[in-house]
C-alpha cells in the first residue's frame, strides 16, 4: 500500500459528559451558553474533563465554546459576588466581560496537556477552538433544524458577519490566538453557512498547511446530518456540501479548509455519508490526485445509541426504532471498522477521528485501544 494514513484522536462530548456522573451538571434554563456557562460557574470542571480526555488518548482538545458568542454572554445574568472589574453594576455581561471570558477557554484546554499527569505522553498536544454553528447559539438552539432567525441569519452575508465577529474576539488577542493550533467550524446545518465561513477564512487568514504562521491556521468544516436521510437540515446532499467545502470560487481566492467533517451524526450513517464525501472529493480534486492533495477526514459521530435531544425541553428521549436496526456493536468497535475501512481505500490525507454526544473518555480510551490492537497496514496512530 502506497499510502498509510495517519490517524489522529480528538476528544468527545463536553457538554454531556459534563451532565453524566461524577459532575451532574445541569445547566440552566436561562443561559444558551450550555457547558461554556462553566468559563464562568466552575473552570476547573472544564480542566478536569479537559484532562480526563487527555488521559484517555486525546491528542487535540476542543476548547468549551461551542455555544459561546458575543450575544450570548451579554445576554447572562452574572452570579451573585461577580468581580465587576470595570464597575458598570449591569447585571448581565458587558461584551468586553464577554471576550475575556470566552478567551479563557483556550488556556483551560492548553493546560490539560502540560499538567505533571500528562505532559510526558502529551506534550505535543494540540488545541482546537470550538466555533459551533449560529443555530447553536440560538435559544433553544437549532444546528439540527437549519430554522435560522431573523431572515438576516439565513444569508451568506448575515452569517459571514456574525462568524466574523466571534472569530475577532480571539484573533485581537494575540497570545490566546497564537495558543490556538485549530479552527474547529462544527456541526454546520445549512450550506449558506459553508460559504460563509470560507469567506471569513479567506478574509481574515492566509492558509499554510504545511507552515502555519500566526495567521495561518489550519481549520475545518463539520457538517450535521440529523435528518431520517442522508442529508443536511437544510436538505443540501452530502456530495453538495462537499462541493460548498472544496470548489473554488471564479476568482479563486477562498481557502480551501484543511479538513472537512461530519459530526454530531448517527453513527449507522457515517460509512454511507464518508463514501458520498470521498465521490465528492474525487469528483473536485481528481480521481487520480494524490492523497497529499486531499484535506484531512475529521469525524466525530454521537454516541447517543439511538436517543434523540429535543431542543425544546432540553431532554435526551428515546428512538424506539433504533433498536429494530439489529444487534447493537459497541459504539468504539462500530467505528473503528468505519475509520478502517476508509484507511484501507487510501483516499485521505488523515484521519482525525473522536466522539460528540454523549461520548465519554471511556469512549475515547476504548477507541484508540481498538485501532492501536488491530494493527493494521492501511494507517498509523499519528504521535503529536
Amino acid at each position: 500500500m502506497s499510502h498509510k494514513t495517519p490517524i489522529r484522536f480528538l476528544d468527545g462530548g463536553l457538554g454531556t459528559t459534563l451532565e453524566a456522573p461524577p459532575h451532574n451538571a445541569k445547566f440552566p434554563d436561562e443561559t444558551v451558553l450550555w457547558s461554556s456557562h462553566f468559563l464562568i460557574s466552575s473552570p476547573e470542571t472544564l480542566s478536569r474533563v479537559h484532562m480526563a480526555f487527555v488521559d484517555s488518548g486525546a491528542d487535540v482538545l476542543l476548547t468549551a465554546t461551542y455555544q459561546a458568542s458575543l450575544q450570548g454572554f451579554t445576554a447572562t445574568k452574572k452570579p451573585s459576588g461577580f468581580d465587576d472589574r470595570n464597575g458598570q453594576g449591569e447585571e448581565t455581561y458587558s461584551p468586553q466581560e464577554a471576550a475575556v471570558l470566552m478567551r479563557k477557554a483556550v488556556p483551560l484546554a492548553r493546560q490539560a496537556f502540560s499538567t505533571k499527569a500528562t505532559a510526558d505522553r502529551h506534550a505535543g498536544g494540540k488545541v482546537a477552538l470550538s466555533l459551533g454553528a449560529y443555530g447553536a447559539t440560538m435559544q433553544p438552539s437549532t444546528e439540527y433544524s437549519g430554522d435560522y432567525k431573523p431572515e438576516s441569519m439565513r444569508t451568506t452575508q448575515g452569517l459571514y458577519a456574525w462568524h466574523s465577529e466571534r472569530l475577532r474576539v480571539f484573533k485581537e488577542d494575540s497570545a490566546i490566538w497564537n495558543d490556538i493550533d485549530f479552527l474547529s467550524f462544527e456541526t454546520l446545518p445549512v450550506v449558506q453557512e459553508i460559504h460563509a465561513v470560507r469567506h471569513v477564512m479567506t478574509t481574515h487568514t492566509h492558509t499554510s498547511h504545511e507552515n502555519p504562521t500566526v495567521d495561518d491556521k489550519r481549520w475545518w468544516i463539520s457538517c450535521v446530518f440529523p435528518n431520517d436521510g442522508l442529508t443536511m437540515p437544510d436538505g443540501t446532499t452530502a456530495e453538495n456540501a462537499v462541493h460548498a467545502m472544496l470548489s473554488l470560487s471564479v476568482d479563486g481566492e477562498d481557502e480551501r479548509p484543511w479538513g472537512i467533517g461530519i459530526n454530531c451524526t448517527d453513527i449507522k450513517k457515517l460509512n454511507n455519508l464518508i463514501l458520498q464525501y470521498e465521490a465528492a472529493a474525487e469528483n473536485i480534486l481528481g480521481r487520480e490526485a494524490p492523497s497529499e492533495f486531499w484535506p484531512w477526514l475529521v469525524t466525530y459521530p454521537d454516541g447517543a445509541q439511538g436517543s434523540v435531544y429535543n431542543t425544546e425541553t432540553g431532554e435526551w428521549e428515546t428512538n424506539p426504532d433504533w433498536k429494530a436496526q439489529g444487534p447493537q456493536i459497541p459504539w468504539h468497535e462500530e467505528l473503528a471498522e468505519i475509520i478502517t475501512q476508509t484507511a484501507e481505500r487510501g483516499r485521505w490525507k488523515g484521519i482525525l477521528v473522536g466522539g460528540c454526544c454523549k461520548t465519554t473518555p471511556d469512549s475515547i480510551r476504548h477507541l484508540r485501544l481498538q485501532l492501536a490492537s488491530q494493527k493494521s497496514d492501511a494507517y498509523f496512530l499519528e504521535t503529536i
